[in-house]
Order: C-alpha cells, then sequence, then structure tokens
C-alpha cells in the first residue's frame, strides 16, 4: 500500500522504539527508523515561539516530506515512536484500506478531530470518512499527488505560536486535500513523558469519526457557559460535578488559556478561544456546562462576549452554584419562558419558460411551506425569456405569501437582483431566523442539470429543522456544501456551494457589511463568507464539497446523502 514506512525516533529513546517495533503489526514489513530532529539540541529560529520540542517535531515530519518528494517516492506512511495499535488492528486496516477512494492524499490513521461538534466529519462509506480538521501526527500517510500542496502550506504559512499538527489541521479545514480517515480510530499515543511537552500522558485514543457522526444533533445538548464568581474552593468543587474549567491548568489550578488571555492586550479574542476550545470536550464528556472561572476576571470584562448562553452565577457553596445552574437550565428548557426561533423564508425566482424547472423548485418549497411561521418574501425577476409575474402569483395562491418583490431580470446579476430588497423586509430581533433558497437550474434548458443536487439542497436545508435549529444555536449562519477554493472570492475566501442558508437575523443585521453584495451573478453565494468567518458557519451536510456540476462528485455525493439520512433516522441515543 505505502512505498516507504518510517517511525519518527530520538537515538537516545531505545525504550520507545523497541517498544513500537515489538508492537508494530506484521503486515507493515520493514519499517525505517527515521532520525527526529532534537530540538534541545539544535536552536530554532528566534520567530519560533512554539518550544524546542515543537520545533523539532515539525522538522523531523518535514525532512520526511522533503526527501520523498524529492526523491519521488509513490507514498508514504510515518508513525511517532509513541503510537499506539488498536486491538483488532490488522482486519480493521484492511477493511479501512479497501475501500479507501483512488485519489486521496492524505489519511490517517490516529488522530483526535478538531470543531467536531460544528463540523461532523463526513461518511464516505462504511469504513472511510472525510474529516474536517484532525490534530496530532503519530499516525499518517501521504501520496506524492499531495506532496506539493504540504510543503508548499508548510513553508509559506507556518505560524510561529503553531505545532505543526495545527498548522496542517488549517489546510485540512481549506479542503484543498483529499483527506480522509476511517471510521474509528486504529492508531493511538501511548502514555509516558512527552517529547514536546515533557509532561506525563495517559495512553489515548480520541472519540472515533462514527461516534461523532452518529451524534449529529449533538449541538441540541444546552451547553451554557457560565462566568462563575465563588472562591477556588467552590470552583474546584464544581469541576469534580462536572463544570468544565478548562483541562489545560497550571499550578494554581486556573486554565492557562484563560490566564494568557488576562495577560494579553485584547481580552475577549483570547477568552472566545478559550470557549471554542473547552466547549467541545464539555459536550463530548457529558458535562453540565462550560465554567469560566478567575478570580481577576469581573463580570463588566466578560458581558459582552459574544456567547448566545453566557449566563453569571454568583455562589457561596457548590450546592449554591449547582441549584442556580439547575433554575437556568430549567428555564432555557421550558418553551413557554424560552420561546422558538421565527422562521422566516426569503426566496429567489427567475421563472424561464419552457422547461418547468421553476414550477417543480415552487413545488418542493410548498412541501415545506408551513414550518415558516415569520415572513413570506418571494423575490422574481423577469424578462422577455420568462413567464409572467402573475404566472408566479398564481402557483403561490393557495399559500401565505406576505410579499412579492420584482425587478427586471440582468444575466449579470442573478439574484442580486431581488437579494437586497428581500433582505430589507426581515425583522431584526434576536429571536429571528430566515432561509434563503432559489428556483435553481432555472436556466438551463436541461431540467435535469440540477436536479439531483437541488433536492439534496431542499432536503438538508428543509427537512430536519430540528438540526438547523441546533446548527444556529451555536453559529450565526448554516447551510450545506462548504467550499473554500476560489482565493479572493469574499472576505474570508469560502462560501456555500448552491447559495441554500440559513442565519440568525440579529448576527447578520449587526455587521457592519451586510449591505456589501457583489454586483454579479455570484454576489448572493459569496455573501455568507463575507460577513462570517468559516469557523462560524456550520455546515450542515457535505463539507469541502467539490464542483458539483461535476457528475463523478456528484455521485460520491448523493452516496454520502444516503447514509446521512440513515444516520438521522437512528436513535439519538448513542453513547460515546
Amino acid at each position: 500500500m505505502f512505498e516507504r514506512k518510517y517511525v519518527i525516533n530520538l537515538p537516545f529513546k531505545t525504550d520507545r522504539l523497541e517498544k513500537f517495533q515489538k508492537d508494530v503489526p506484521k503486515l507493515f514489513g520493514d519499517i525505517e527508523v527515521w532520525p527526529a530532529v532534537h530540538g534541545d539540541s539544535i536552536r530554532h529560529p528566534d520567530w519560533w515561539q512554539s518550544g524546542a520540542g515543537a520545533w523539532g517535531c515539525y522538522r523531523s515530519h518535514l525532512q520526511i516530506l522533503e526527501h520523498c518528494y524529492q526523491q519521488g517516492i509513490e507514498s508514504y506512511l510515518v508513525f511517532e515512536d509513541d503510537a499506539l495499535f488498536s486491538k483488532n488492528f490488522d482486519a480493521d486496516y484492511t477493511a479501512f484500506i479497501n475501500e479507501l477512494p483512488d485519489d486521496w492524499e492524505m489519511i490517517y490513521l490516529g488522530g483526535q478531530l478538531l470543531h467536531e461538534i460544528q463540523h461532523p466529519p463526513q461518511q464516505v462509506s462504511e469504513r472511510v470518512y472525510i474529516p474536517y480538521n484532525i490534530n496530532r501526527t503519530h499516525a499518517f500517510a501521504v501520496h506524492k499527488r499531495g506532496y506539493e500542496t504540504i510543503y508548499k502550506h508548510l513553508h509559506d504559512l507556518m505560524q510561529p505560536r503553531e505545532h505543526i499538527d495545527h498548522h496542517l489541521g488549517r489546510l485540512h479545514e481549506s479542503g484543498r486535500l483529499k483527506l480522509y480517515c476511517p471510521n474509528k480510530w486504529l492508531v493511538g499515543q501511548d502514555g509516558g513523558a512527552s517529547n514536546i511537552s515533557g509532561q506525563i500522558n495517559q495512553a489515548c485514543f480520541w472519540v472515533d469519526p462514527e461516534k461523532i457522526t452518529s451524534r449529529a444533533n449533538w449541538q441540541n445538548e444546552y451547553m451554557p457557559c457560565v462566568f462563575l464568581q465563588a472562591t477556588m474552593e467552590v470552583a474546584i468543587e464544581l469541576e469534580r460535578r462536572g463544570w468544565h474549567r478548562g483541562h489545560w491548568q497550571n499550578e494554581e489550578r486556573l486554565d492557562r488559556g484563560i490566564c494568557d488571555a488576562i495577560a494579553s492586550s485584547d481580552l475577549k479574542p483570547g477568552l472566545m478561544q478559550w470557549f471554542k476550545s473547552v466547549a467541545p470536550e464539555a459536550v463530548r464528556e457529558g458535562l453540565k456546562c462550560v465554567c469560566l472561572f478567575h478570580p481577576h476576571l469581573s463580570w463588566e470584562c466578560v458581558k459582552g462576549l459574544p456567547l448566545k448562553d453566557l449566563v453569571k452565577i454568583k455562589a457561596s457553596s457548590a450546592d449554591d452554584a449547582e441549584e442556580q445552574l439547575k433554575k437556568h437550565i430549567a428555564a432555557h428548557n421550558n418553551p413557554e419562558e424560552q420561546g422558538l426561533p421565527y422562521k422566516h423564508l426569503i426566496y429567489h425566482i427567475y421563472p424561464k419558460k419552457g422547461n418547468g424547472t421553476w414550477q417543480w423548485n415552487v413545488a418542493e418549497l410548498i412541501k415545506r411551506i408551513d414550518m415558516f411561521d415569520g415572513m413570506r418574501t418571494i423575490g422574481i425577476a423577469t424578462d422577455e425569456t420568462t413567464d409572467t409575474i402573475e404566472d408566479v402569483r398564481k402557483a403561490f395562491e393557495n399559500v401565505r405569501i406576505d410579499m412579492f418583490i420584482t425587478a427586471k431580470n440582468d444575466p449579470e446579476l442573478g439574484e442580486v437582483a431581488t437579494f437586497k430588497q428581500m433582505l430589507e423586509t426581515l425583522p431584526r430581533d434576536p429571536s429571528s431566523i430566515t432561509f434563503y433558497g432559489h428556483a435553481k437550474g432555472t436556466s438551463y434548458d436541461d431540467p435535469n442539470k440540477t436536479r439531483d443536487w437541488t433536492s439534496m439542497l431542499y432536503e438538508v436545508c428543509l427537512d430536519d429543522p430540528k438540526h438547523v435549529d441546533a446548527c444556529l444555536k451555536q453559529n450565526p449562519i448554516a447551510g450545506p456544501f462548504t467550499r473554500g477554493r476560489w482565493p479572493g472570492c469574499n472576505r474570508h475566501e469560502w462560501y456555500f456551494s448552491g447559495a441554500f442558508f440559513w442565519f440568525r437575523n440579529h448576527d447578520v443585521f449587526t455587521a457592519e457589511n451586510w449591505k456589501d453584495i457583489k454586483k454579479d451573478r455570484w454576489g448572493v453565494e459569496l455573501w455568507p463568507g463575507n460577513l462570517f468567518p468559516l469557523d462560524q458557519a456550520a455546515c450542515i451536510f457535505g463539507q469541502h464539497c467539490d464542483h458539483i456540476y461535476d457528475q463523478n462528485v456528484l455521485d460520491h455525493i448523493k452516496g454520502w446523502m444516503d447514509s446521512w439520512k440513515n444516520r438521522r433516522r437512528e436513535p439519538e441515543c448513542v453513547s460515546l
């Protein structure tokens, strides 16, 4: 399967190498020992701020990549010497490799998924998944198809405070790499002293991709962030009871991420970064809440954080704090007190004559129209090739539509012709969310050109409203088919391919640039990525999609769609 196999080992770590060579599955045959760069012996550049061990790890992996790239080696597999193999490795590995797509550029046999609640891995087959971001470098493989992309990324964009696995994770998120992983991790990391941090770590296999995707409604689980005002003794007792204060604590039992944020010149971004790190851990581990605690923090400092569910609890005892949290969660879960979001609709139609496509789209929308209990607005752009405005109105004659906005069609603008006017019809309160869609494929003479793709767009966006609500609890915008391979297309260089999406009204209308809509036919599609970075956009389905007009790509996605629908029918009580 792999032309070369390596294990990275510091020459004086003979005990770790002996254990690895004893435990490594025989099916790999001979594995070459690659002498690791010792960060304590080779001084790292002044710009590097992640420590000597992390520099040695980065350089060791880069040396292997450079060697294989230069020698034209077809592919290589690399282990770190603390790799720990699963009990059923041989059978599970063989099954994974047999299902691995031929276009792979990088695969991970072990790792830790990051941002997995917001961006769960996409199932390709029973044994193969496409992850969003994988951390750790103890067991991965690279094909020569990916050498150039990875090599340039590691040289051009390396950040001074990132380890190599963090940096590779940003490449994964970009979607510029054909990246796969198994349904369950085949390689973990053994316990012992870390070469990078020097800390004593426990043996670990992280949460399997299949378990994460089976919990597709993770975001439904209410997880408030509590700002705790209490003594250290109370905070420690609450941590024992399941209040998550962060795993990366110092000698004073304070989270280092919070300490770093307080010491920085800009507090809020540091605290938000801390929250994004610990919130997934709290959900994964079934804990009660994320707990923001530090003796030097005040409510005035933190109340402006852009968190939807930030609650202040001032308590004299752990019991007191628990009772306050219990009441808060009870109020949140009471629909009469909490209130469900109003769902609004804005929808664009170019009613081209003759192919029946706009009528088919309208029929698909009307099937789901009752979910929209708020404002319903239809935009219509007509010209000499279209049916009339009255024809479109008649198609909606048996359902409530609050407003029709009309415009002369401009092929250079497409959906932009009515988009801003439709946005301006919407309420801007925090209790509102809005779906944008359009009659897709109407400009094509062949009605089948986009029919399968469009069917998936309607199903993903409108057939599981609970999942949409869950996505919008944590994110200002959500939609299917994220794509980020269009440099300079908008401020944050990503978009929802197909331009079907949901958003929280308040977040959109408080963004300074919400009126900045590009004046061309892609303007609406690019608009979400102009407002929000990708890490604030929930991908409901189909992250890092390729060009969906390609029939081979579409066929793959249709297979993933079947798996996605089957998972949504499964019970939600899957244990982690």
